[in-house]
Parts: structure tokens; C-alpha cells; sequence
């Protein structure tokens, strides 16, 4: 008899019972066993990488960068305004996260809100999680996807103005570089996460390289230009010099030619100014693009168009383009942005009607005014060191899937429904952790140093301590020469590497959308006495069209001098409006197995309705030589430590054999909406399937197989209510309905999270789960709980949860109940 658990916070596994007295695992699971047993102690880590934060024209964008993929699920807000929660799922991946909160700050620029976001699990569920959102002063916000599937963004209206950006210098006027006026322009990537590196071909590096802004689609983005040139000629042959690596770029004049010293202007003449016939009919191209993007309210598709226009020589569209795009930054609400390009529009045209009307929109603005804290904010700006110090002490029964199983081969196993969500051991320990972060950003280049550590104090009798260090890292990317580099303890971040290594990963654009990557390094998580490398190549392409992205990507793992895992793989990426969508196949030449296959993507629309859906498909765990180890040999005296152990009575092509057979695979598909019906409701909806396949009978080292867990599907609703008793409490209601080929469970949860005063925050919850089989066995649990955060200072907070859990056991002919407590107490600074 077998049962799963497959709701809103897990995916299901079979197990059997015997007796009704405990629940016994098939000799699968006895194997996985075998595989967590094998894997050395981690603590518990954070799960998100970055935070940043950039202009997007008017507004402002905070990023999140996660180490793992994840999902978008859905946003609540707080009716304050200063308090959201962000839910999303972590998927399948090799490296799971713990169970431990992460947390980042950002401070914005001058006059801008601080922001707290917090990252928490959902009910204790690894896979389940949400970002609690704070800002210092209410402020609209919305959230979407990020690009790939690594990432969220939060955009904040009306921030982009006080954000800081690394200084820029300031392109010389004609008039300062009367001689040599011309310079070639590389236009950057519209995208934020294309790699805007330039490298400039050796025959040009003795003249000036700079930078500067320009806005795309409501995105601040740095041309990169190289100068300056006495006649067109010249600048037009290094334009051709550049055009194999940028067909895009083009020849540009100082600003004089976007803002001559005109002794007529056309509306004063009646005649266009003298540049060639194939000058003016670009011009009128943009234009017409600008203002037709202008006239269906669209303001930030109007100013790309616009600015290219304005960096061409003087043309007939200049003076009309001039005064479109101040208008652009005005709806946009850049009013400081509309206020320069109006100044500039009268003093190059003071006279006409045109000019008349600037001056009424001009005098219209509201005075400019400088913060009195400017100078304040901007020093807590530009620091470049950020991070947190946190201890917490873990006490009463330990949770059951203990960190050693999240940091094993099998990691992505799902988690037994039988399985209490707290086991009988007992823990007492005190957990430190150090999260430390130094940035430092400018026009040419990004610098950062990032160190995440713990340890583990463990005051048991025969406890032993344990740290884990699970980043230290220094990554630098250049926008001058096109290069990048991570060096150090690292996550994977692409080319298919599957786990955390200890190495070196660089990276080289040779095109504006193109670059080419490549790893080496060593796998940190032990496996007995072997010694295992990896290394790999891909490369990215970061605009195969306008919306999809992609990237191929050879690598290789080796064990004891064999190959443990070679691979060719690819993934694709879809970023348009509300539709963002990821699909990655991965594929073993040497165990010659499909290792992954999986296809994920959130549609979102104006009204905030979000869907869903995912389908996933891989080796459990993930085909490697090496896990052939975790299996006994009984013809040999003392268990493999060593590949070369088992080499000595088999050959390596009987061993992937082997491996090719104890291999299962795991198939996850989820179907899911959230819409709201009143400005405190949503409602959602999902149907989720899972199914582990079975592994057939292996000769000498698993003879007896383990069977498939069958389909197992969960059907969910859910109903999240917003500010129903205060301006900032949530709550979040869920129900599934459970089936499996010999059972049936139901799943009840609430979740709720509140705001007691400024610094007081709790989160009560309570699950109750009930199952039964065929063979009239049935298992009851409830769960209630209580996370309290208090902060106590504006860098210090205070942090505690409680959860109990009483189960009840019953069959036919036997009952049994147990009563278990889970809980831990801590402190955090962060800076």
C-alpha cells in the first residue's frame, strides 16, 4: 500500500505502513537514505543572491535575485500602503534552499524610501515561500516576473528621479571640442540584463572611450561612444572598422548638432536646415514613431525614437522632436527630465509659437527644490557595504528534512506525506550566521565581494559543530572591455552546472547580445573519498528576437579521473508584457538519458489576474557515475569509498549500466490562476500532478526494484484577503483535495500575517491534514503556529516561531497519538 502528499506546500511520495504502528519505506527510499546518509552536515543558507536597484525612466525597479529557479505566484498589499507580500514556489532544481529566512535592504537615492524585504517560508514548506515587502512611507508598487527565472522585480512609481546611478561624465559641447566635433556611438542593449560590455578593435583604442545615457522604452541605458573625429570622413571609416562586431553603430556629432548656434530657425525661415535628403527622411521616420507611440499614451516607447532622432545631425525634425520629447518626460512624470529639455528648446529656438507654448509648460512646472537631507542620504547611498549578522538559537524536536538531506544528490526528492513535518530528535544548538556584501559600481566597470557563512554550535551530549560556508566569492564585470569574472565558493549561475563549487567562471561579449562564457572549479559537497572536477563553456545570446533570449551550453564532471557527467544542454527565455517563460533541456552524451526537460512560464495581466503553469521532468537524482557508490557491492569486503573500488571487479560500462538502471524519474506538472474579485479578495485555483517512476530490478545491488508511486494529482483553492481588520494584515486561506493510487488526503490551511504597531509583526497559522488508504489505516495531524518578529532598533530585530504538532495513527486494529514542538529564538542586525 502506498500514500503521497501533494498539496499546496509539497509534492507527494509513496511509503508503506506496517501494522499501523510506523510507516516503512520501499527499498527506493531506503536508498535514498543511503545517498543523505553519505553527505556531510550544511547549515542552513540564504536564498536570495542580489538586490538591485535601478531608474526605469520615471520609476523605480528593485530586482531580486534568487540562487535557484523560482516561480511568480501572486502579490497582496497592504492597504498602509508601506507592507506587501510576494508569493512565489521554488522549483525543481539540484539545489534546494533551507528552510532559513534571508533578508537584504536597499536604501534609495536622495529622498527615496527605504526598503526591507524579507524572504520567509510558507508553513515550513522549502518550496513554498513568499518576500514580506517594507517601505519606510507608503508607496505604489506593482511586481512582475524577471527575466529567465531567477528573479522578481518590484517597480516603484515615481522613485526613478531620486535614485542614485554611478556618475556619468558629461559629453563635451562643440564649443569646447571645436576641432574634432564627431564621435562613433554603440548603442546599448534595450534589455537591463544584456550585457552592454563594448570591446573597441586595437586600431581605435588610442582615441578617447566614454559613455552616456540615453533612455529606451522607459530605461536608462549607456551608450558607449569612441572619439572625437576632425571631419565625417574619419569618423565615418572607424564607424566601418566597428561595424563587424556593431552593425548598429552610427556617427554622432557633439551636442551642437542637436543644439546648434542657428542664425535661422525653420519656423522663422520657412526652410529646413542643410543636411541631406537621406538625414531628414530618417528623421521623419522617428519622429512619426515617436509621436505615434506618444499619441496612444505611451510616452516611454515616444523617447527612444525621439533620442535617436536628436543625436543625428541637424535635420528638419529636430525642432519639433525637441519639444516632443520634453512633453514625453512630462507625461512620464520626469518633471526634472521635461524641465532641461524645455530650457534647452529656448534658448536653441526662442522665438515662435512653438516656443511661446514651451514657455507656458515651462512656467507651469513646479519650482525646483533640493532635499534638505540630500546630502545625508546621498553618503548612506554610496556605501558600499551591506549584509546582516544573525544568531539563533533552535530548540525543542528538530524539523524532519534536516539540511543534510536538502544538500544531498537527492534533494529534489519530494517530501513523504507520512512523514511528520516534526520528528522525535531532539535538538539544541545555536546557529551564527554572517552575510557580508561590498559593492562598488561606476560607468566602467561592476565590482562586488560577497562572504555567507555559518556555524554550528550543537550542546547535545555527542553533538559536534559543524560550519558551512556556502559563498565567498569576488565577481567583476567590465563595460569597457567586454569582460567578467566570479572567482571563489560559488552558486551556479548558468552553462548547466548543477552544484555549488569552489572555482572560477568568466565570460566574454563579443558582440553587444552575444558572449561566451566558460567554468572550472570542484564541487563542495564531499562524496566519500573521491576526488571530482567540472568544468564547461556556453554561450548567451541575449536577443535572438526582441523577446526571447537563450543560451547552449556544453559541461563535463569528472570522478576519480572518469567521467562522471557530461552534458549538452540548452535553455530558451521569453520576456514580453505579462508573458515571461523558461524551458531548459539537459542532455547526458555519455549515460545517453534526457537528465532534465522542463518548461515553466507566468502570464500576467493588467488587473493583476496571474496564471501559472509548469511542466518538469528529470533523473532523480540527476544521472551522475558517481552515485553508483551509494548502492553496496556485496562481493566486495568493505563498502566503495573510491570509484577505483569498484573498478577493480567491474568494468565502467557495466557501471553506467548500473546507474542507467537505479535511476527514477520524476515528472511535476502544475496548472494555477489567482484573480482578485474586490479590492480584499483574491481568489486562486490549482490542479498539480507528480509521479515518481519505478526503478527496475538491478542485479547484485538492487535486485528487488521499487515501484512507481503511480499519478498523484492535487486539486487546490485558495481565498488571500487583504486588510479586512487593519491597514496591513493578510490572510490567506487554503484547501486540496488529495488522490493516489490506494489513497486519499485533505489538506486545510491558514496562514496570517499582521502588524501590531511600527515594529511588531505575527503570523499565526494552522494546518490540519487527514489521509486514508485501502487498507483502513488513517493518519490525522494538526499543526498551529506562531512567528513573532520585533524590531527592536532600525537596524536590530528580534525574531521567534513556535510550532506544535499532535498526530493521531489509527487502523483496525491499533491507535496511536504523539505530540511534538518545534521552535527557535533569534536576533539580527543588519547594515
Amino acid at each position: 500500500m502506498r500514500r503521497a502528499y501533494i498539496g499546496k506546500h509539497r509534492w507527494g511520495r509513496a511509503c508503506n505502513a506496517s501494522n499501523g504502528k510506523s510507516m516503512k519505506k520501499t527499498s527506493f527510499w531506503r536508498v535514498a537514505g543511503l545517498f543523505a546518509g553519505f553527505i556531510s552536515f550544511t547549515a542552513q543558507a540564504q536564498l536570495i543572491e542580489e538586490v538591485d536597484l535601478r531608474k526605469d525612466g520615471a520609476n523605480a525597479i528593485a530586482t531580486v535575485r534568487f540562487v535557484v529557479p523560482i516561480q511568480y505566484r501572486r502579490t497582496v498589499t497592504s492597504r498602509a500602503g508601506d507592507l506587501g507580500q510576494i508569493f512565489y514556489n521554488v522549483l525543481p532544481a539540484r539545489e534546494n534552499p533551507s528552510l532559513a529566512a534571508g533578508q537584504r535592504k536597499i536604501i534609495g537615492g536622495d529622498g527615496a524610501s527605504k526598503i526591507v524585504i524579507s524572504d520567509e517560508t510558507v508553513d515550513g514548506s522549502s518550496l513554498n515561500r513568499k518576500l514580506v515587502v517594507q517601505f519606510a512611507n507608503p508607496t505604489r508598487y506593482s511586481v512582475r516576473p524577471g527575466r529567465g527565472n531567477k528573479s522578481i522585480e518590484i517597480i516603484i512609481e515615481g522613485m526613478g528621479p531620486v535614485v542614485r546611478v554611478p556618475s556619468i561624465p558629461a559629453i563635451p559641447t562643440r564649443a569646447e571640442n571645436a576641432a574634432r566635433p564627431y564621435f562613433v556611438t554603440i548603442p546599448a542593449p534595450a534589455d537591463p540584463d544584456a550585457s552592454a560590455s563594448i570591446s573597441i578593435p586595437a586600431a581605435l583604442q588610442e582615441y578617447e572611450t566614454f559613455t552616456s545615457p540615453r533612455v529606451v522604452s522607459g530605461r536608462t541605458v549607456l551608450d558607449t561612444n569612441v572619439g572625437y573625429f576632425a571631419t565625417l570622413p574619419e569618423a565615418e571609416s572607424a564607424r566601418k572598422l566597428l561595424l563587424g562586431r556593431f552593425p548598429s553603430a552610427v556617427v554622432s556629432t557633439l551636442p551642437t548638432a542637436r543644439a546648434g548656434v542657428l542664425t535661422s530657425t525653420p519656423e522663422a525661415t520657412g526652410q529646413g536646415p542643410a543636411t541631406s535628403a537621406e538625414i531628414n527622411d530618417t528623421a521623419e521616420t522617428l519622429f512619426a514613431a515617436g509621436q505615434a507611440a506618444y499619441d496612444r499614451s505611451d510616452a516611454a516607447a515616444a523617447l527612444e525614437p525621439l533620442n535617436q532622432l536628436l543625436n543625428l545631425p541637424l535635420n528638419s525634425a529636430t525642432r519639433k522632436a525637441q519639444q516632443l520629447v520634453g512633453q514625453a518626460r512630462l507625461k512620464l512624470g520626469d518633471v526634472e527630465g521635461a524641465r532641461s529639455e524645455f530650457e534647452l528648446f529656448i534658448s536653441l529656438y526662442p522665438t515662435g509659437q512653438a516656443s511661446d507654448r514651451v514657455r507656458e509648460q515651462l512656467a507651469s512646472l513646479p519650482a525646483k527644490t533640493i532635499a534638505p537631507t540630500e546630502s545625508k542620504v546621498a553618503e548612506e547611498v554610496t556605501s558600499p557595504w551591506s549584509g546582516s549578522l544573525s544568531a539563533f538559537y533552535f530548540g525543542g524536536k528538530s524539523k524532519t528534512r534536516s539540511q543534510e538531506f536538502q544538500d544531498s544528490p537527492i534533494s529534489g526528492l519530494p517530501q513523504l506525506a507520512s512523514t511528520n513535518d516534526i520528528s522525535d530528535t531532539v535538538q539544541n544548538q545555536l546557529q551564527t550566521t554572517v552575510d557580508l556584501n561590498w559593492r562598488r559600481r561606476n560607468a566602467e566597470s561592476d565590482t562586488r565581494f560577497v562572504l555567507r557563512d555559518s556555524y554550528t554550535a550543537d550542546f547535545r551530549p555527542n553533538g559536534r559543530d559543524r560550519n558551512r560556508l556556502s559563498a565567498l566569492y569576488l565577481d567583476r564585470r567590465s563595460f569597457i572591455n567586454g569582460t567578467s569574472f566570479r572567482l571563489g565558493r560559488q552558486s551556479p549561475t548558468g552553462g548547466g552546472v548543477l552544484y555549488r563549487f569552489d572555482g572560477l567562471q568568466g565570460g566574454y561579449a563579443f558582440a553587444p547580445k552575444w558572449k561566451v562564457n566558460a567554468v572550472a572549479g570542484v564541487p563542495t559537497d564531499e562524496l566519500l573519498d573521491t576526488r571530482r572536477r567540472l568544468y564547461g563553456a556556453w554561450i548567451d545570446a541575449e536577443a535572438l528576437t526582441n523577446e526571447l533570449s537563450g543560451s547552449l551550453y556544453f559541461n563535463q564532471q569528472t570522478i576519480d579521473a572518469a567521467v562522471d557527467r557530461r552534458a549538452l544542454g540548452a535553455d530558451l527565455r521569453y520576456f514580453s508584457g505579462g508573458v515571461s517563460a523558461f524551458s531548459q533541456l539537459d542532455y547526458d552524451t555519455i549515460l545517453k538519458k534526457v537528465n532534465i526537460a522542463s518548461l515553466q512560464g507566468t502570464w500576467q495581466l493588467p488587473d493583476t489576474t496571474v496564471f501559472n503553469f509548469l511542466f518538469d521532468r528529470r533523473a532523480t537524482p540527476i544521472l551522475s557515475l558517481g552515485n553508483i557508490l551509494f548502492f553496496p557491492d556485496p562481493n566486495l569486503p568493505t563498502p566503495a569509498r573510491r570509484l577505483q573500488d569498484l573498478l577493480a571487479t567491474n568494468t565502467i560500462d557495466s557501471l553506467r549500466d548500473q546507474v542507467r538502471g537505479i535511476t527514477a524519474f520524476q515528472t511535476q506538472a502544475l496548472l494555477g490562476v489567482t484573480t482578485p474579485v474586490s479590492p480584499n479578495w483574491q481568489v486562486g485555483s490549482d490542479v498539480r500532478f507528480t509521479k515518481v517512476g519505478e526503478v527496475r530490478p538491478v542485479p547484485v545491488i538492487l535486485p528487488a526494484g521499487s515501484p512507481s508511486t503511480g499519478n498523484i494529482w492535487s486539486v487546490g483553492a485558495q481565498l488571500i484577503g487583504s486588510n479586512i481588520y487593519s491597514a496591513r494584515d493578510t490572510q490567506l486561506f487554503n484547501a486540496s483535495i488529495l488522490r493516489g493510487p490506494t489513497y486519499r488526503g485533505t489538506l486545510l490551511a491558514y496562514n496570517n500575517l499582521s502588524s501590531v504597531g511600527p515594529n511588531w509583526q505575527v503570523e499565526p497559522s494552522l494546518n490540519f491534514y487527514t489521509q486514508s488508504d485501502s487498507t483502513g489505516l488513517k493518519n490525522t495531524r494538526w499543526t498551529p503556529g506562531l512567528r513573532v518578529t520585533f524590531r527592536a532598533m532600525q537596524r536590530i530585530s528580534l525574531e521567534s516561531e513556535f510550532s506544535y504538532q499532535r498526530s493521531k495513527l489509527s487502523s483496525p486494529t491499533r491507535s496511536e497519538a504523539s505530540n511534538l514542538a518545534f521552535y527557535y529564538l533569534g536576533v539580527r542586525y543588519d547594515f
